[in-house]
């Protein structure tokens, strides 16, 4: 029996999952809860990925921007040294942190038609560019693709999101920049109370707003979760 424990879980993928013989049992007297105290990996969270990572000149061809975290200056850089290289063709891509918008000029036209052309990023909806002309996108840049980062744990309940039940635990949003270790250890866990009385396997998830799996590409993802009684 088990009044007070802690389980690390840890791996490179968003879900990681453990089992355990013999299984843990808790006390059927009592109530245990469940709380993330730490979580711990790199900040690769990707804001091109494949699916979105195209560029269409009007002419049908494209450029493939590879997997990763950019800014719009980032981007700008990218495009620029492989038009300017590979077609002669002057481009500018540039920010506007008041509006939030982004400013696009480019020597040939653009397609942002296509489902995997980066146009959404870059705050533009499906339409085709003119070429020699200043255009402003139509919405603010979508830089930040993931808005939130939520730990979800099978075997705890009492956890909303809207009018849903889910297992959330915990979530956050990365401060550091792309490239830098996240560290992120709760001021106040938050506990939720746990659903099983023997614990034989838990699988942790790392969703975003959506709920979607977040894409650390590869990173080592350490978690650690404390079960204590009530």
């Amino acid at each position: 029996m088990h009044d007070s424990l802690t389980l690390t879980l840890s791996g490179q993928s968003s879900v990681l999952e453990s089992h355990y013989f013999p299984p843990i049992e808790l006390d059927a007297s009592k109530n245990y809860v469940l709380g993330l105290i730490e979580l711990l990996t790199f900040n690769s969270i990707p804001n091109i990925e494949k699916g979105s990572d195209k560029f269409y000149l009007g002419d049908g061809r494209s450029i493939r921007i590879p997997a990763g975290s950019y800014e719009i200056e980032d981007i700008e850089s990218l495009l620029k040294d492989v038009l300017l290289t590979v077609e002669n063709v002057d481009f500018s891509l540039k920010a506007n942190n008041n509006t939030l918008r982004s400013t696009l000029k480019c020597g040939c036209s653009i397609d942002f038609r296509p489902k995997d052309s980066i146009g959404r990023l870059l705050g533009f909806t499906s339409q085709v560019l003119e070429a020699n002309r200043e255009h402003i996108s139509d919405l603010p840049v979508a830089i930040l693709k993931v808005n939130a980062v939520r730990v979800e744990c099978n075997i705890t309940s009492g956890a909303y999101i809207n009018n849903q039940r889910v297992h959330t635990i915990h979530e956050f949003f990365p401060v550091v920049p792309p490239g830098f270790k996240i560290i992120e250890v709760p001021s106040n866990v938050i506990y939720l109370p746990v659903s099983v009385q023997c614990i034989d396997s838990i699988q942790l998830r790392i969703v975003d707003q959506d709920g979607v799996l977040v894409n650390f590409r590869g990173e080592t993802i350490t978690i650690r979760v404390h079960i204590r009684s009530i």
